[in-house]
């Protein structure tokens, strides 16, 4: 009778209370906050760095073009006698615009390797955030564990002691030892999960991190101003800048048809007497109309096109799961409700219900683990409303993901 009746209550307990916010926070601060974390990820990060360098890149080509495309050519001549000889000085100027082209499509180039630069530091904070609130939840999870292994600990122990004044069966002590062992692997278990969390944490901001330094919530990890929705994606405004770069190829390319004119100044002397006077040089298109770099531009523009069209769409998608995603993570927060106070009561009940008498090991063993089942969820039910929320900041390109950093 009053193990069915605990059964209900405990099975009520579970399906009434499997999410609010989960008493971890003791009120200190951490020592190791998400935001800290970014900070460091965002400063040691090759990929950022690589960002950074492929901008410095863009910067470059744009200074080499700022003025001519191609750099003079001087020649110089003299005959062995010394009687004649004759320097020249030309520079190959572009009639057809290639040189506006290269420098506009130059200036396109650096808009979209920093907006590439922009996205990689929001989704490499996101990265972060997202490992921080794993490494929160397995410690969380940890910290459930080792209360069930703590439990069944006692209860085996009480139980042997039940045994040895004849009121526990060998099959109750054997039972008990299982659930000690099971109690075990799960601790140890969670314990694994928690090492890869904290060494993936340890990988993004490049230093050690331990459980103890980190917040235990795991909500914290989701910047706490507004999203703000109405801003353009950054990858989106990259694709866009590398298309406009393509297209400006793509008439540098047309116009370097025709050959640019080596313009210059000659000097001759020829039996002490100087002849001064310019020059103009010109190669025929004959045989290489700069075929190959028109056809390879040509290509580029459909690449960049179709680039642009696909991120487009998938940026809507994204944009759209993601609401739904945080939306429906904000139902289950608002209609869902523990403490996990509660849990812990739980489960002193089932043990003194054991060692009282009034509740047998089987179904002590049975409610124990659905209340430790139901804590977990807890746990992990709490790291998925933040991950919902991360992504959606990341879906917008919110650049509060990357907290104070410049």
């Amino acid at each position: 009778m009053h193990s069915s009746l605990f059964r209900g209550w405990g099975c009520g307990l579970i399906a009434s209370s499997l999410l609010a916010f989960p008493a971890w926070a003791d009120g200190d601060r951490p020592v190791f906050s998400p935001d800290q974390a970014v900070a460091l990820a965002l400063s040691t990060h090759p990929s950022l760095h690589a960002a950074e360098a492929a901008l410095r890149t863009s910067e470059a080509e744009r200074s080499a073009a700022a003025v001519f495309l191609d750099n003079p050519s001087a020649t110089a001549w003299f005959s062995p006698d010394g009687r004649r000889a004759e320097v020249g000085v030309s520079q190959p100027l572009s009639i057809t615009g290639e040189g506006w082209h290269a420098r506009a499509a130059a200036r396109h180039r650096i808009e979209a390797t920093s907006a590439s630069w922009t996205r990689r530091a929001r989704q490499v904070a996101s990265a972060v955030r997202h490992a921080y609130v794993e490494a929160v939840v397995a410690t969380g999870q940890v910290s459930v564990a080792q209360e069930g292994a703590a439990l069944a600990s006692r209860l085996c122990i009480g139980v042997r002691r039940k045994r040895e004044v004849g009121e526990a069966s060998a099959l109750d002590v054997h039972l008990a030892c299982l659930s000690e062992a099971q109690a075990a692997v799960r601790r140890l278990e969670a314990q694994r999960a928690q090492a890869e969390a904290l060494t993936a944490l340890s990988g993004w901001v490049s230093q050690p991190v331990l459980a103890d330094e980190l917040d235990r919530d795991p909500l914290s990890a989701v910047p706490a101003r507004a999203i703000d929705r109405g801003a353009s994606r950054s990858d989106l405004a990259a694709a866009e800048q590398a298309l406009d770069a393509a297209r400006l190829d793509l008439r540098r390319a047309r116009a370097a048809t025709m050959p640019p004119i080596a313009l210059g100044v000659g000097v001759r002397v020829e039996d002490g007497q100087a002849f001064v006077g310019p020059s103009v040089g010109l190669a025929l298109p004959l045989f290489d109309r700069n075929q190959v770099d028109r056809v390879a531009s040509r290509g580029a523009v459909e690449v960049a096109a179709a680039e642009v069209e696909s991120l487009r769409a998938r940026a809507t998608s994204e944009q759209t799961t993601a609401v739904a995603r945080r939306e429906e993570a904000d139902r289950a927060v608002d209609r869902i409700r523990v403490d996990r106070d509660e849990a812990r009561a739980a489960l002193a009940s089932i043990e003194s219900g054991v060692l009282a008498g009034e509740i047998d090991l089987s179904t002590a063993v049975l409610l124990q683990t659905q209340v430790l089942q139901g804590e977990a969820a807890v746990v992990a039910l709490w790291g998925q409303v933040a991950a919902a929320r991360i992504d959606e900041r990341l879906a917008f390109d919110d650049d509060a993901l990357r907290g104070g950093a410049p």
